[in-house]
């Protein structure tokens, strides 16, 4: 049995590291970085290595669509112009 295959035949996931989380995201890394360092992303921890698996990265974008909610506009107090 070759070094990187599974008994079951599966193959290991891929894990990403933070710049090409971020390349795949569309994010610039230093944005990545500060939601990592404060816990608001899902990410795996390799020792002191962030890694990200396909799994997390589509947990990232579904948490954001839901933060996104419809603004309303008010727009009393402007003047009125007739």
């Amino acid at each position: 049995m070759a070094e990187d295959e599974r008994p079951d035949g599966a193959v290991p996931e891929r894990l990403l590291t933070i710049p090409e989380a971020a390349w795949v995201l569309a994010v610039p890394e230093s944005w990545l970085r500060e939601r990592v360092r404060l816990r608001r992303v899902p990410h795996r921890r390799l020792g002191k290595h962030v890694r990200f698996s396909a799994g997390d990265l589509e947990k990232i974008v579904e948490r954001a669509a839901q933060q996104v909610a419809p603004m309303r506009r008010s727009f009393s107090g402007w003047p009125h112009t007739r």
